[in-house]
């Protein structure tokens, strides 16, 4: 099917085959046919060999591939590499994740040979060493580069020597400290950070990318599950990071309500606080505050998910202050009941997408207010709502290009979620 593919499309440019069967065959006719091919996936296809790869400097096809991405593919040795760096001189960016063979021998010849190489992504690669990311960062011009195995002078050396860095990952890192965001403090350029599950990042490295270059440009970062950050760090970000248009602060648990109040009137647009210990008050008197009413129009996406204090309460600030919301992901939070989503039918017009998963009080009234008052939702997720009816949740299924629904009782619930309803009915 495929060799009727590729010579049926001559002109093709992008092609996915991550995942599959295929065999180096499948490369022989690539490079015999596709000679306008630009995007290749080849992520965890395990049966092709390094012979294959050596197709790539014979045929006239895959010369001007420009992105190819090889996640996975464990099989490969030095030689495979060598193959891919003559065959395909043009690459800017390449994907090599989660390749625990992978060595600086590997690397050295692309680097050498793709001079053009501008985005790297070495993520799960255990083995390389500082000594081959910083001769990466001195052979190409990078502007895109993630890994999670620098120490602070593999990023001491990288940031030096690639000031041009627009986008940065390091989630999951643990060699990732205060010393390593120093150096990191220094991209001017930086627009994507992701330090995501950086254990021993604190406050004094979030101080040192708040006060450096970095702050003018940065628009998305991402401090989920960096569990040593406490509020002074939002406080620097909402005051420094004038830019940022995307902040992630899931499941910090040194975070407090008063890091919540630091951002208002931010300019941020998509805000995760999923797994944080928000109280209702807080949230509203967040969003209902004069600085923040400057700029709920920007707030598109918002993620409680998690956050089992919120109420009805929080939803009602959020429908009625923050009304150009297209997502909201509330899912597992307990508290919540019908009236929440009574709130938001009202005050939300353009809202897309809803997760309301695990909310146990949800009944059927939820997807009937829904169809009638929400026509642009196009995804909604209500698993583990054993308050929704199978019937009741399949009217919203020909609305919506996503849909979700169960009765399964969400995984916190360790009781009966009838006796839990009681006893949460009970008390409001």
């Amino acid at each position: 099917m495929l060799q009727r593919i590729v010579e049926g499309c001559p002109n093709l440019l992008y092609l996915n085959l991550s995942s599959t069967l295929v065999t180096n065959r499948t490369l022989r006719e690539l490079s015999w046919n596709c000679v306008n091919l630009m995007y290749l996936s080849l992520a965890y296809c395990y049966s092709l060999t390094d012979e294959g790869f050596q197709c790539l400097t014979t045929g006239k096809g895959c010369h001007k591939l420009i992105h190819l991405n090889l996640s996975g593919c464990t099989q490969m040795t030095v030689v495979g590499f060598k193959y891919i760096s003559a065959g395909c001189p043009l690459l800017k960016d390449i994907v090599i994740n989660d390749m625990p063979t992978l060595s600086d021998t590997c690397i050295l010849p692309l680097v050498a040979k793709c001079r053009s190489l501008s985005a790297v992504s070495l993520l799960n690669a255990p083995h390389l060493s500082d000594a081959v990311l910083e001769a990466v960062a001195a052979t190409v011009r990078l502007k895109a580069f993630s890994s999670n195995r620098i120490t602070d002078t593999g990023w001491k050396a990288l940031c030096r020597s690639s000031q041009g860095l627009r986008r940065l990952g390091a989630a999951e890192c643990p060699r990732m400290t205060d010393e390593s965001l120093k150096s990191v403090a220094t991209l001017k350029n930086l627009q994507y950070l992701d330090i995501s599950h950086c254990n021993k990042v604190c406050d004094t490295g979030l101080r040192y990318l708040t006060e450096g270059s970095s702050a003018n440009n940065l628009r998305e970062l991402n401090v989920s599950h960096c569990s040593r950050i406490r509020d002074i760090s939002v406080m620097r970000i909402a005051q420094r990071l004038c830019k940022l248009r995307y902040l992630n602060l899931s499941y910090c648990e040194k975070l407090t309500d008063s890091a919540l109040e630091w951002l208002s009137g931010s300019s941020i647009s998509s805000l995760d606080v999923s797994g944080c210990n928000i109280q209702d008050q807080v949230l509203c008197a967040c969003v209902c505050s004069p600085k923040l009413c400057k700029h709920v129009r920007d707030l598109e996406h918002v993620d409680v998910s998690h956050c089992v204090a919120l109420s009805d309460q929080a939803i009602r600030a959020l429908s009625f202050y923050c009304r150009g919301l297209v997502t909201l992901r509330m899912s597992e939070c307990p508290k919540m009941t019908d009236v929440a989503v009574q709130y938001l039918t009202f005050g939300v017009q353009y809202l897309q997408e809803l997760d309301v998963s695990g909310c146990v009080l949800l009944t059927d009234c939820t997807p009937q207010l829904l169809e009638r008052s929400c026509p642009s939702l196009s995804s909604i997720q209500m698993t583990c709502c054993s308050g929704i009816s199978r019937l009741a949740a399949l009217r919203l299924q020909p609305r919506v290009q996503h849909w979700e629904h169960s009765r399964y009782d969400p995984p916190w619930c360790t009781y009966s979620v009838e006796l839990y309803r009681s006893r949460i009915v009970g008390v409001v």
